[in-house]
């Protein structure tokens, strides 16, 4: 079947960049909101959480090692997702929200950094 506007797919690099952005942006604020005022317990432990969260979303934001940053933020909440379906704890984020998180992540593994990024294929 044709498409119905087969212009738009030459700009087909901006969609990897506008989830990376999303991601990106995402893990970064809840880095930074755990780093500057903690929620829960101010231990060694939930600190290095927000600096990881920090690192993360840093990575994602500027495209870089992005494959690696991309595949710890899908560990990480495929964490979250399955420790609240399996009713070990509960997360405040709704799982449509954090199965969404995951497919993006999952997907930027594979589309690459899309433009304006550090790490572009060879």
């Amino acid at each position: 079947m044709l498409s119905l506007w087969p212009e738009l797919y030459d700009f087909a690099q901006i969609a990897p960049v506008l989830l990376r952005l999303a991601l990106g942006g995402i893990f970064f604020t809840a880095g930074l909101r755990e780093v500057i005022r903690p929620r829960r317990n101010p231990e060694a432990l939930f600190r290095l959480i927000g600096f990881a969260h920090l690192a993360v979303g840093g990575l994602l934001i500027i495209g870089l090692w992005l494959q690696l940053a991309a595949l710890l933020a899908a560990l990480e909440i495929f964490f979250y997702l399955t420790g609240d379906l399996t009713g070990r704890f509960h997360t405040a984020k709704p799982l449509g929200y954090l199965a969404l998180m995951l497919a993006v992540a999952i997907s930027l593994i594979f589309l690459g950094p899309g433009f304006l990024a550090f790490d572009l294929p060879l």
